[in-house]
């Protein structure tokens, strides 16, 4: 990375204060690199926390993801089914985590985080999210508790759909149920008590995301009512296949 002015970093500063105001990322790409050099890497979160990275390959964010980052910010309410292997929940992780530190809006809310695969997924999903900091700010750790997350003011909860049966969605902020097309019947129920999955009026976003749509369940019948008050994204494979060789600048 170019020139980057390590100092940002020094651990003797206020480490959050330069996420604020600094925005997710910059997607017009003469923008983008101007910024980076005049700035000295100080130009956007993605940046000041590292790029993605895959098989010891940095990464920019894709084009294509801006996509699903517009959705997200106009809607209250979104679906997406998205096939394996286009980064959609490390992308959500590196959003959620911006939304908290880039303002004050999040200060003293939740965000609940359904992983859909069992205990082995919140505990993945918890070191990834740690992760995100670990090169660039090893002071800025995520105070935790078992699967329970504090970072800045705002708390996060990664549940399994077993677990969420019992959450109490108190100020909360932002829901994401990855995998959601493998909630059991049990757990729909207990979901639609407290989200708009009927097309009820949310006072937080919900995104749901899964790789499959099984015939007859929640995920395929909001896919198919038009009524259902979601936005609702499909990304196939050939989402990012035109972006994977990109670098950035």
């Amino acid at each position: 990375m170019l020139g980057l002015d390590t100092s940002i970093f020094d651990q003797s500063k206020d480490i959050l204060s330069i996420f604020i105001d600094n925005p997710f990322w910059i997607w017009e790409n003469y923008l983008h690199g101007s910024k980076y050099l005049k700035t000295n890497g100080r130009c956007c979160f993605n940046h000041l926390i590292s790029l993605p990275t895959k098989d010891g390959i940095q990464y920019p964010i894709f084009d294509f993801q801006k996509i699903i980052f517009d959705t997200i910010e106009k809607n209250q309410t979104i679906w997406i089914h998205r096939a394996n292997g286009i980064g959609l929940t490390a992308f959500m992780l590196r959003y959620l985590a911006w939304k908290i530190l880039s303002s004050t809006e999040l200060d003293y809310k939740s965000i609940f985080i359904v992983a859909g695969s069992g205990d082995k997924s919140t505990e993945k999903l918890e070191k990834k999210l740690k992760n995100l900091f670990e090169k660039r700010f090893p002071l800025l750790r995520l105070e935790s508790k078992f699967t329970d997350m504090w970072l800045k003011k705002t708390w996060i909860k990664i549940v399994t759909p077993k677990n969420m049966m019992n959450i109490e969605f108190y100020d909360t902020a932002y829901l994401f149920i990855d995998e959601a097309d493998n909630l059991e019947v049990k757990e729909l129920e207990a979901l639609e008590r407290v989200t708009c999955i009927n097309g009820g009026n949310c006072k937080f976003k919900t995104i749901l995301a899964s790789t499959s749509t099984l015939t007859g369940s929640m995920f395929d019948k909001i896919e198919n009512d038009p009524t259902s008050g979601y936005s609702k994204l499909k990304l196939d494979y050939t989402y990012g296949l035109q972006d994977i060789s990109r670098k950035f600048p």
